[in-house]
């Protein structure tokens, strides 16, 4: 517009304007001028034989599965662990962290990655083949995927979608299951970035990239010992572990634990930077 203002005035002016000062307008512009927008008022009335607009199934799909998306609750965003993680008796050691470990990669929020992987080879079929999608489609059957050909895409698996945009989103898994026969136990992980993490002494590596910070927190209600939570943070080699309890005397009961604690992650080689048990209010 200052362009146009400045154009009019020098040629009111008698000055001459090189061509190369004024741009063309657009295709849009262009259009606009010529076609003018019409009110809604003098729009012609659809007849009665106009047909009504048909959605696609994919578009009919996509609205479903984001519809589901929009109204799902916290709660349902979490997986939900079917049995327990482990037994009465005391597991061992490293059965229970692949058991940790399966309960996530092998839940289904990573299928696509992991496709990907068994395409270059990276991945046996057989481990795909235990995966949530794998085993819907097995269920369901030829019928089943001879239906879902002519109606649309099956749309079952739209929480899963759904949990798969959360974890995407917010860099985090949630678990709601049983640790254990009857006790129950929430667990996170997430992934965040150390702010203002450059290399040399900003906590980077050495081409200046920013640390990963994996934390890992998991929530029980025990019968002796109470509410007690315990958040474990990775910063490269450096563990962290915070313990919150309900009351005084559950945190100075496991106080007096933490020596076996230092020493059991002294000896997996993994060595305590920091520990701390307290009180949920900080008192």
């Amino acid at each position: 517009a200052a362009q146009a203002a400045a154009t009019l005035s020098a040629g009111e002016a008698g000055a001459a304007v090189p061509a190369d000062a004024v741009k063309p307008q657009s295709l849009a512009a262009t259009l606009l001028g010529k076609a003018p927008l019409i009110p809604a008022h003098e729009l012609p009335e659809l007849g009665a034989n106009t047909p009504q607009p048909v959605l696609s199934s994919a578009a009919r799909a996509l609205t479903t599965l984001l519809s589901t998306a929009q109204a799902g609750q916290t709660s349902q965003l979490a997986l939900i662990g079917k049995t327990a993680l482990f037994g009465n008796a005391a597991p061992d050691t490293g059965e229970l962290a692949q058991k940790l470990q399966d309960t996530i990669s092998k839940s289904g929020l990573f299928y696509e990655s992991h496709v990907a992987e068994w395409v270059k080879g990276d991945r046996p079929l057989a481990e795909l083949m235990r995966e949530p999608q794998m085993q819907r489609l097995l269920q369901q059957g030829n019928e089943t995927a001879a239906r879902a050909a002519t109606s649309g895409p099956d749309l079952s698996a739209a929480q899963m979608v759904n949990q798969q945009l959360h974890t995407q989103e917010q860099n985090r898994v949630l678990w709601n299951g049983q640790a254990w026969p009857g006790q129950e136990m929430q667990w996170e992980v997430r992934r965040d970035q150390r702010e203002g993490g450059q290399g040399g002494g900003g906590g980077g590596d050495a081409e200046g990239e920013p640390d990963q910070i994996w934390r890992s927190g998991v929530r029980f209600r025990l019968p002796l010992l109470g509410a007690v939570s315990a958040a474990v943070t990775l910063i490269g080699d450096q563990v962290h572990i915070q313990v919150q309890t309900g009351s005084d005397d559950s945190a100075a009961t496991l106080r007096a634990w933490a020596g076996q604690l230092e020493g059991a992650m002294q000896a997996a080689g993994a060595p305590l930077s920091s520990l701390s048990i307290t009180r949920e209010d900080g008192a």
